[in-house]
C-alpha cells in the first residue's frame, strides 16, 4: 500500500465502514508510518461524532433559496474598485506612471546638468593655475595651425629664418 491508497481509504471511511481486508491493509500501513497513526485515530474520533449527530431534515425550498442567493451575489457589486468612477480607474494608474517618468527625467537632466558645471568648474580651475595667459594675438591663428598634418614634420626653413 502507498500514501495515495491510504488516503483513499481515509476518505472512503468518511463515507461508510470500511471492510476487514481494508481495515487489515490500514493497520500495515500504520504499522510502518507511526507518524500517521494520531491523524488517524484523530479522523477515526471525528467520524464517530458525526455518525451520533442526528439527520436533519432539509427545507422543501432549500434549492429555490439558494439559487435566490447566487442571483443575489451575482447582482451585488463586486469589489470596491467597481463603484469607483471609471475615469479614476483608468486615468489614475496612467497619471501614476507619467509622474513617475516625468521624475526620473527631472532626475536625469539635473544630473546631466551638474555633470556640465562641474567640467566648466574643472576648467575655470585650470585656466586659474595657469601664470600667465599668452597675447590673444598669438592665438589668434592656432586653429589653421592645429589643422596642419602632423606628417609634414619640422619647416627646417622656418626654423632657419627664425634665428
Amino acid at each position: 500500500m502507498n500514501e495515495f491508497d491510504y488516503k483513499t481509504l481515509l476518505e472512503k471511511r468518511w463515507r461508510h465502514k470500511l471492510t476487514a481486508a481494508e481495515e487489515a491493509s490500514v493497520r500495515a500501513w500504520l504499522a510502518q508510518h507511526p507518524e500517521s497513526k494520531a491523524d488517524w485515530d484523530l479522523d477515526a474520533q471525528l467520524s464517530e461524532a458525526l455518525e451520533k449527530l442526528p439527520n436533519v431534515p432539509i427545507s422543501s425550498n432549500f434549492t429555490a433559496r439558494v439559487l435566490q442567493a447566487v442571483e443575489r451575489e451575482a447582482k451585488a457589486p463586486q469589489s470596491s474598485s467597481s463603484r469607483m468612477p471609471w475615469f479614476f480607474r483608468v486615468l489614475l494608474p496612467r497619471a501614476a506612471v507619467a509622474s513617475l517618468i516625468l521624475a526620473v527625467g527631472l532626475v536625469t537632466y539635473r544630473e546631466h546638468t551638474s555633470a556640465k558645471r562641474a567640467v566648466l568648474v574643472q576648467g575655470v580651475k585650470m585656466v586659474a593655475g595657469v601664470a600667465s595667459l599668452p597675447d590673444p594675438d598669438t592665438l589668434q591663428n592656432f586653429d589653421i595651425i592645429r589643422q596642419l598634418p602632423a606628417s609634414m614634420g619640422p619647416d627646417r626653413d622656418l626654423i632657419e629664418a627664425m634665428k
